[in-house]
């Protein structure tokens, strides 16, 4: 609390979903208004009686909170299709720049489809937490923050956009990634020119690569030109603006698309 929500106030309203005896409603100041979410009536009378706090009893994911939170903090049941409840409860209750903060098991961000998800939503930091907190844990431990933000970052996570953009590639692209060397766009724009007949405009090229990216820059149209420019051993330039692969570079990019996806291998220029 004193690490990640120092800032909170008599003007927000916090929740702890899934409180338990309400550990981090003790943690709050008492002039932080908050609540409890808790799914067993005995540990909710318990939780009320050791906080003070107000406790709802039911499913956070679903039960009737009459209260717009500014934050939403705790220790979620280490389940992921109840973590993933939990993140869509919080994200249609929050308020633009709404935090949650909540001690999760690492695998929880072990895949990258699993954090570009969360990513596709909000703002995500994460730091270890040591698991001995918990008398016996043996799953590694995490503190995650998911911010509610319009330009949203990616904090404490290496490569997980860029594995999970290159895994929704269609097989030809995810082959050649997996073959050749160089950069990822370097050889995604290859490819697209080889799938094009080795020669093509700007426009043509575009065309093809748009919905096989393998980066989610917003500026992509300019890392292609960039690529066109920067490999210029590699891309022959036919006219301005139209552009051509040698055919020796041809033939080896038509036999490495087709046979077959194999393990990725993932180079950023």
């Amino acid at each position: 609390m004193e690490r990640h929500f120092q800032h909170l106030g008599p003007e927000d309203l916090v929740i702890e979903p899934a409180c338990g005896p309400g550990a981090f409603l003790s943690a709050l100041p008492d002039e932080v208004p908050a609540l409890g979410v808790e799914i067993d009536p005995g540990i909710a009378h318990m939780a009320r009686i050791s906080t003070g706090r107000d406790i709802v009893v039911g499913d956070f994911r679903a039960v009737a909170i009459d209260a717009q939170p500014t934050a939403i903090i705790g220790n979620p049941p280490f389940k992921l299709e109840v973590i993933d409840g939990f993140l869509d409860r919080a994200f249609a209750m929050l308020p633009e720049n709404g935090r949650v903060g909540f001690v999760l098991p690492a695998y929880a961000f072990q895949t990258a489809e699993r954090v570009a998800g969360y990513a596709d939503r909000w703002s995500l930091f994460q730091e270890m937490i040591p698991r001995n907190i918990f008398p016996g844990l043996s799953l590694p431990l995490l503190f995650a923050l998911f911010t509610k933000e319009r330009v949203r970052r990616l904090i404490g996570f290496a490569l997980y956009r860029e594995t999970a953009d290159v895994q929704r590639l269609p097989d030809a692209y995810r082959e050649v990634l997996s073959q050749t060397t160089g950069g990822v766009w370097r050889r995604v724009v290859e490819l697209a020119l080889s799938k094009l007949g080795g020669e093509a405009d700007l426009p043509a090229i575009y065309a093809e690569i748009e919905g096989h990216r393998p980066t989610r820059t917003q500026f992509w149209r300019e890392q292609v030109r960039r690529t066109l420019r920067r490999y210029a051993g590699s891309f022959i330039v036919r006219a301005q603006g139209r552009y051509a692969l040698d055919s020796g570079r041809m033939a080896t990019l038509s036999t490495i698309a087709g046979t077959g996806t194999r393990q990725m291998c993932l180079v950023m220029p």
